[in-house]
Parts: structure tokens; C-alpha cells; sequence
């Protein structure tokens, strides 16, 4: 996947950082940008959405990055939520939306 290693340069991030962002180990990430072994469509969702671009840009199927179709109407801070979400355990994911629930009422 060497686009990874393109979008990560343009961001300025090394690969350590990368890695602690997606809660995997910096071998792992790697290996990823390497193309010795591949992400989860999980963590491809979530590398596209942290990068901004489709996971099809990712993939190497377009050199096409927008991403216009994917977020439509959606903020920065929307976006980043997500993105950040995303890294999260389902455990934590649960309680977070939990937490929201209960902001919200």
C-alpha cells in the first residue's frame, strides 16, 4: 500500500505516530505501508477517513483521492470524530455513544 506512505508524509507523521493513532504496533503498520500484509477493511475505512480519501485511493483501484462522495455534508470536526472513533474498542465505542445518550437528553 504504498499510498500510505505518501499520505502519511504529507501529514508529517511518522510511522510510530501512525501506528499508536490506529492502536496497532509500528511493525504492523509497517507492514502495511510495505504491502506485506494488509489492514482489516475495518482499518481501511478508518485510514481512509483519517487520511481523507477512498478506500479505493488507498487500494491503489483510482489515483482519484476525493472523497466528496463519502462525507458528503460532513464537518472537519465531524470527520475527525469519526476517524477517532473508529480507533477505538468496541468496549469503547459502546461507551462513548453511551455517554452521548446521555449528553444529548
Amino acid at each position: 500500500m504504498i499510498k500510505l506512505f505518501e499520505l502519511r508524509s504529507e501529514k508529517g507523521l511518522s510511522q510510530r505516530q501512525i501506528a499508536q493513532i490506529f492502536n496497532v504496533s509500528q511493525g504492523t503498520y509497517n507492514n502495511w505501508e510495505n504491502g506485506n500484509t494488509q489492514p482489516s477493511i475495518e482499518q481501511l475505512i478508518s485510514l481512509s477517513r483519517f487520511f481523507e480519501v477512498s478506500v479505493d485511493f488507498l487500494v491503489g483501484n483510482t489515483d482519484d483521492f476525493n472523497t466528496a462522495e463519502n462525507f458528503g455534508h460532513v464537518s472537519a470536526e465531524q470527520r475527525k470524530l469519526l476517524t477517532l472513533f473508529d480507533c477505538l474498542t468496541s468496549e469503547k465505542q459502546r461507551a462513548i455513544l453511551n455517554l452521548l445518550q446521555v449528553m444529548v437528553k
